[in-house]
Formats: structure tokens, C-alpha cells, sequence
């Protein structure tokens, strides 16, 4: 918890030593393990205890990375960035009604500030469904019976960006700074899924919403010419997996998110770096010229698609079975929704195979997808 609090105060210092801000948010990580409980008002206690260790890792390690790539950023966008870090940190390790809607308030305003300087009517837009997400999710959490309970699990499937909640996802990744994007993509979705896992009592809903986010965004994915929106949109087909997994195997949804995170992030990354090297944005129009980035984007991409012997084989092989196993023919929904994603995994890495408009390379998006190599770290969802 001391890490949260110190990303606010290095967000607070943003506005006059930006650099020394970065610096003392990405130092901030050596306390992450630290755990906080106190009493801060009479009878009221406030603690941080995150369930699954796999998974602080995976999220600060992406906003490790994020803060990095922070460098040119204004020193508004680099305090809000730290902010948005602190809330995302501070979400997965608390319990309690207050504790939850605070963090996810925590999120909101700061990204919807770095949305606001790219484009006004995404930021809005996202802005109005993660309002409305967060009061539903506060509704359920400090309501009782299943009434309750579908309306938080209504919210958090807003917030994973699950059809037909999805609108405001690709809207506000595309026109996010890279930073946020990977993050959003990244993280934010999986901050959904997370709070389904841990607070909803009726989790098998999903299962047909999860069936038509997999094949809608991987469908929408394969037909999207710009390269943000095309990741956008393989956020709702891969949290569509998520969804499904929670309906009839959630105890592999820690590590399909932590996969995700990783794959996700490391994607929006390297097209941050591929955009501001050529400055387009239609795949179409893009040749690049790098093995460090070309690495970063087959691994991220074949995990996504669940290929061995990457984490997303593991964790997509748990989730096809159990869901066959529930009912063939949501066993082969789910497989359906795999080949359109082996689609846009090629259509990414076209962009190599053409005349080269820029030259570069890029190491840390290629450390996040290596370590999605099974093995690599023995990856712990508890």
C-alpha cells in the first residue's frame, strides 16, 4: 500500500519536477509488497491485502513500463498518469464497499483528463459509462441478494468493456495517449473481471455476453484498418474469454488475466512506438523495420490467440475445455472465436513484411511478451 501512496504524492509533485516525479513513482515498486491495515476512523478500517500476488506483479510491472515511456509527456499528463496508477494498484488490494468505489473513482478522472487532451467526445463517452459503471458496482457491493449482485456484476462488465457495453472501448484506447491506452487495455478491463471474481455471487450470466464479446471483437478486430482500434477491439473479444471463464472456470481468471495484461500492454506499446516513428495509423499504410518490436508483437499476439508454448495456451486450453464440458456448443462457440483472432495476429505482423518507412527498436514491450513464454516465471494466481 505504501507504493499507492507514494505514486499520489509523486503525482503531486509532477506539476513542479516531473522527472523527479517519474523517478519516485518507479521507485515507489520496491514497497509493493508491503501490506497496510489501520483503523482511520472510529470503526472503520481501512486495508489493503491483495488476493492474487500474480497479478500486483503483472499490473506494476505494465505501469512500470507506462511511467517509463512518461518521459515527453506535459506534467499534467505525467501526475495524472501516476494518479491513475495509484488507483489502479489501490483497487486490487482492497475489499470493503468505500475502499472499492473510491479506487475506482481513483481511475476515472485522471484518464478521462488524458483522454480530454486527445479528443473530447471519447472522453466524455467514457467518462458517462464508467460513472455509470462505478455507481452500479456501489449499488451491488452495499446491497444484498441477487438483485445486488447483477447489478454489480452489470458494472463490472461495463468496465471490462463487454458487448453490448462495449462502445466507449474502442473510442477511448485509440484516442489515449499510448500510455494510458496500455494501460486501459492492459489492466483496466481486467480490473472488471477481477471484481466479478471476487464480489459477484452470480457470475454464470456472463456466459452468453461472453460468447458474443469473443466472436464480436475478434469479428470487428480482423475488419478494423486502424491499428488501436484493431487492439481495442481485441480487448472485448479477449475479455469476452474472460467472462466466459468466470462463468464456468474462474479459478483460471487470475491467470488469463495476468496473460492478457501482459500480451495487451505490450501490444499497445509497441504500436505507441510504431504511430510516433511513422506517424500513421491505418495498418495499411505502416512499414517498419525492427526485430525487437516484430518479437514484442508475435509473442503478444500468438498468446493472445492461445498458441504453445505461450501462457495464452494454458490458460485459453482451461477455459475451452470447461466450457465444453458445461456445453459443447459453448465449447465451440469459443473456438470459433479463435481463428478470427489468428486473423488479426497476421494482419499485425504485416506491417513487417512491408517497404520499411522507419527503423527502430524497442526493449521494453519485448520484456513484457517474453515473459509470457510458459515457464519463464512460475506464474502464482493466488
Amino acid at each position: 500500500m505504501l507504493t499507492v501512496a507514494l505514486l499520489i504524492a509523486s503525482a503531486a509533485l509532477a506539476f513542479s519536477h516531473p522527472n523527479l516525479a517519474r523517478w519516485s513513482g518507479i521507485l515507489s515498486f520496491l514497497f509493493i509488497n508491503d501490506r497496510l491495515h489501520f483503523e482511520w476512523l472510529p470503526g472503520i478500517e481501512f486495508t489493503w491485502d491483495p488476493a492474487y500476488h500474480g497479478l500486483v506483479f503483472a499490473f506494476s510491472l505494465v505501469i512500470f513500463t507506462a511511467i517509463s515511456y512518461a518521459r515527453n509527456m506535459k506534467k499534467s499528463q505525467v501526475s495524472m498518469l501516476l494518479l491513475f496508477s495509484a488507483g489502479l494498484l489501490g483497487f486490487i488490494g482492497v475489499r470493503t464497499p468505500f475502499e472499492v468505489f473510491f479506487f475506482l473513482e481513483l481511475m476515472i478522472f485522471p484518464a478521462f483528463y488524458l483522454i480530454l487532451t486527445k479528443d473530447k467526445t471519447s472522453a466524455f463517452k467514457y467518462f458517462g459509462f464508467m460513472q455509470v459503471s462505478s455507481v452500479l458496482v456501489l449499488a451491488g457491493l452495499i446491497g444484498s441478494g441477487t438483485i445486488a449482485s447483477i447489478l454489480l456484476t452489470i458494472g463490472f462488465a461495463i468496465k471490462m468493456g463487454l458487448f453490448p457495453f462495449h462502445s466507449w472501448l474502442p473510442d477511448a484506447h485509440s484516442h489515449a495517449p499510448f500510455q494510458l491506452s496500455a494501460l486501459l487495455s492492459g489492466a483496466v478491463v481486467a480490473c472488471g473481471a477481477y471484481g466479478i471474481l471476487q464480489f459477484s455471487t452470480t457470475r454464470l450470466v456472463l456466459l452468453p455476453i461472453g460468447i458474443i464479446s469473443a466472436i464480436y471483437g475478434a469479428v470487428s478486430a480482423n475488419g478494423e484498418p486502424m491499428l488501436k482500434r484493431l487492439l481495442a477491439y481485441s480487448t472485448v473479444s479477449q475479455m469476452g474469454y474472460a467472462a466466459i471463464a468466470l462463468a464456468v472456470v474462474p479459478e483460471i481468471v487470475p491467470l488469463f488475466l495476468i496473460m492478457h495484461a501482459l500480451a495487451k500492454s505490450s501490444l499497445f506499446f509497441s504500436s505507441g512506438e510504431i504511430i510516433k516513428k511513422t506517424g500513421f495509423h491505418a495498418i495499411r499504410k505502416i512499414g517498419i523495420s525492427s526485430k525487437t518490436t516484430f518479437i514484442s508483437m508475435l509473442v503478444s499476439s500468438m498468446s493472445l490467440a492461445g498458441l504453445p508454448p505461450l501462457l495464452g495456451f494454458t490458460t485459453e486450453l482451461t477455459i475451452l475445455k470447461a466450457s465444453w464440458l458445461y456445453s459443447p456448443l459453448a465449447g465451440i462457440f469459443f473456438a470459433f472465436a479463435i481463428f478470427p483472432t489468428i486473423l488479426y495476429s497476421e494482419k499485425l505482423l504485416s506491417m513487417f513484411f512491408k517497404r520499411p518507412h522507419s527503423k527502430f527498436e524497442s526493449a521494453l514491450p519485448l520484456i513484457l511478451a517474453l515473459m509470457l513464454i510458459s515457464g519463464v516465471i512460475p506464474w502464482m494466481s493466488s
